[in-house]
């Protein structure tokens, strides 16, 4: 373990790589995360998995933040907490407009579904095929 001026044992490293990474590896994937959501959606599924990485984006800023607030307690360099905490936001704030997106999309699929049903159930197929005859 590093040891910061004062020979103590510096605390926080640890959360600031891990939220670090998690942060990074959220705003790198939020856009597969994404498109795999979407094809579920489109396929009679849900997005659940968007929600779900959604939160891993979360979990990379909290521990981002963590480790920095430790590392500034015990007087170590606190630039992996920064830059984790910068990712960790960017990365979140992407998620939640691709959430809200994919929301607003499954809900005008599901009104679009229910009013096409509608329309095919009020055809009167009999007089349609005989029309065609």
């Amino acid at each position: 373990m590093s040891e910061n001026q004062n020979g103590t044992a510096v605390q926080g490293k640890g959360l600031a790589i891990t939220g670090f990474v998690l942060a990074l590896a959220g705003l790198l994937l939020n856009n597969v995360m994404f498109g795999i959501a979407v094809v579920s959606i489109g396929l009679g599924g849900s997005g659940w998995i968007m929600y779900l990485w959604l939160v891993v984006n979360i979990a990379g800023l909290i521990l981002s933040i963590m480790g920095m607030s430790k590392l500034k307690k015990t007087g170590g360099k606190r630039g992996l907490g920064i830059a984790g905490m910068v990712v960790g936001i960017v990365g979140t704030v992407w998620a939640i407009i691709l959430v809200l997106g994919m929301a607003a999309a499954a809900k005008l699929s599901s009104d679009f579904e229910s009013r096409l049903q509608n329309e095919l159930n009020n055809i009167d197929w009999e007089q349609e095929l005989n029309d065609v005859e």
